[in-house]
């Protein structure tokens, strides 16, 4: 269950909670399950956070650092993922079928599996997980 306080700050302030995040470089971020559907998210410091079942659809992660997040059934449906470091992040189960300006660079940098849904023109990188 998500921290109402961190998807509070998060949603208001990007700046302040990357402020936060270096302030705080240990605190445990969790954001599991919270809808931040629409959310502004440029630049944002998500870095080892859990998201997994967070509702990102539509949101604004350009730039976004989301290396080591858990994703794991995020909805990413019409995400801006332009620039977003996805270096060992959790996409299993992930919807990223309308995700815009993702790579297959980004991908191969991640984890994913069978289930994970991705864009007309990407494919399941050869070192994700079959099951």
């Amino acid at each position: 269950m998500a921290d109402q306080k961190q998807v509070e700050l998060l949603r208001r302030d990007v700046d302040a909670w990357n402020r936060w995040r270096v302030e705080n470089p240990s605190a445990p971020v969790d954001l599991s399950g919270a809808d931040l559907s629409r959310a502004d998210l440029l630049l944002g410091n998500l870095s080892g956070a859990a998201l997994a079942g967070a509702n990102l659809v539509l949101a604004n992660l350009k730039g976004a650092d989301l290396s080591g997040a858990d994703l794991r059934r995020a909805n990413l449906v019409g995400a801006r993922m332009i620039g977003v470091d996805l270096e060992r992040t959790d996409l299993r189960g992930a919807d990223l079928r309308t995700a815009e300006d993702l790579t297959q660079e980004q991908l191969a940098e991640s984890f994913g599996d069978k289930d994970t849904q991705l864009p007309e023109g990407l494919k399941h990188p050869a070192g994700w997980s079959a099951g």
